[in-house]
């Protein structure tokens, strides 16, 4: 245990002090950062000077501002191209009604941007208005008129039999939470996973794997590196944590919540806690599977030049299942139903399907089970193999590599002849 111990300080502490390491906790969070920042500059409100002699025209405008859009009315065009030059507004929209409704909009290239889809219907619902005003409609015509049938959307999923309700802005949100932690999944196993193959075959490659060895046995380095990985991707959570805590309570103070017209969209009440439990497991599940994965490929490797064939196939699967999320999240087929069960794939994918409500939180928890049984049994598998990997060298590649692994497990569960 106090060996393990040792192998389980030095890995932790040698890649915590390190500038991979370093990278690999900030990366994330300087790209949230600035599409944070893209999508804050993008949600500013844009500022139309409105110019028109139809005070009609000038009301419906003003009422249509919003967060997004403000239109402030001016007496002239050229005290709102004044206003313009010194960028206390984006555009200029000016409106004539005679002889027909005309409108103009001068848009600054360095302003905010202006939504013309949003400004184009505002524009017909004023001139509609106005064409109403001059056929003396009522208001209650007019509604009557322009009303159209309203179509009432409602999701349900299957659950013993029986149809469940949910609502779109639910389904989104579980969704969103499934493809986030897919996201998550995606991006600790590429990091950490590639960190194990690393620490394994540097370690292998540089031939003093012989000397570690001497004093500890395979085993017992193989869980204190694991442990030491996992002790990192514990901290980086951490960190995250306190992060997004933070994060959430400086965007509460600013005058505009650049989140808030995101957060309209979202219904929180759709993410139980059961959905956040069994989003964790999976994540602590996959992540780790991933990394058993890496430890067993790094022991395969001859040297040094050979660590980013043990990479591939990790990178591989951990884009299928990223993929498998991005597709099962717009829906589903026979196919993905069955990938979302089988290990390495259903980690990502999952989350997302009980998220949608596409399948019940029984057959989540079994395909969570299901990983746990594959978890064991592989890292079961993984440590046998290392025992062997660790010490045998081939310069024939990894698949040579493997078979000749396989060759020297088999031949010692042979049971020995018996000395007469």
């Amino acid at each position: 245990m106090k060996k393990m111990d040792v192998i389980f300080r030095q890995v932790f502490f040698k890649n915590l002090k390190s500038k991979t390491w370093l990278w690999i906790v900030l990366g994330p969070l300087v790209l949230a950062a600035v599409f944070g920042g893209v999508f804050w500059l993008m949600n500013q409100t844009s500022k139309i000077g409105v110019v028109t002699s139809s005070p009609a025209l000038t009301s419906t405008l003003k009422a249509s501002s919003d967060a997004d859009q403000r239109y402030i009315s001016y007496s002239s065009t050229a005290a709102a191209k004044r206003a313009m030059a010194d960028e206390d507004l984006d555009g200029v929209l000016t409106i004539s009604t005679q002889p027909t409704t005309h409108a103009s909009l001068i848009e600054r290239t360095d302003g905010n941007g202006i939504n013309q889809t949003q400004l184009q219907s505002v524009l017909a619902q004023a001139h509609t208005k106005e064409v109403a005003a001059q056929l003396k409609l009522s208001t209650t015509q007019l509604q009557g008129f322009f009303a159209t049938p309203q179509l009432a959307t409602t999701s349900v999923s299957v659950d013993k039999g029986k149809l469940v309700s949910r609502s779109a802005k639910t389904q989104k949100s579980g969704a969103m939470v499934g493809f986030i932690l897919g996201m998550l999944i995606y991006t600790f196993v590429i990091s950490y996973a590639s960190m194990m193959a690393q620490e394994i075959g540097t370690e292998k490659g540089s031939r003093i794997e012989e000397s570690i060895l001497t004093a500890i046995t395979p085993q017992a380095q193989f869980f204190g590196k694991l442990l030491g990985i996992l002790a990192l991707m514990a901290v980086q959570m951490a960190i995250y944590g306190v992060v997004t805590l933070a994060g959430g309570l400086l965007l509460q103070r600013l005058p505009k919540n650049p989140l808030s017209s995101l957060m309209t969209n979202i219904d929180l009440s759709g993410i139980s806690l059961n959905m956040l439990l069994f989003s964790l497991a999976f994540f602590f599940v996959g992540t780790l599977t991933y990394t058993v994965l890496a430890a067993l490929t790094g022991s395969l490797v001859a040297n040094q030049e050979q660590i980013g064939q043990a990479t591939t196939p990790i990178v591989m699967l951990g884009m299928l299942g990223y993929f498998g999320a991005l597709i099962v999240a717009g829906g589903t087929s026979p196919i993905l139903n069955i990938a979302s069960y089988i290990p390495f794939l259903s980690t990502m994918m999952m989350p997302v399907r009980l998220g949608a409500g596409q399948v019940t939180a029984v057959a989540g928890w079994s395909a969570l089970g299901i990983n746990l049984v594959f978890l064991i049994l592989f890292t079961w598998l993984t440590v046998k193999f290392y025992q062997t990997n660790v010490l045998s060298y081939s310069d024939g590649g990894m698949l040579k590599a493997f078979k000749r692994s396989w060759q020297l497990q088999r031949a010692a569960r042979k049971p020995k002849p018996v000395k007469s």
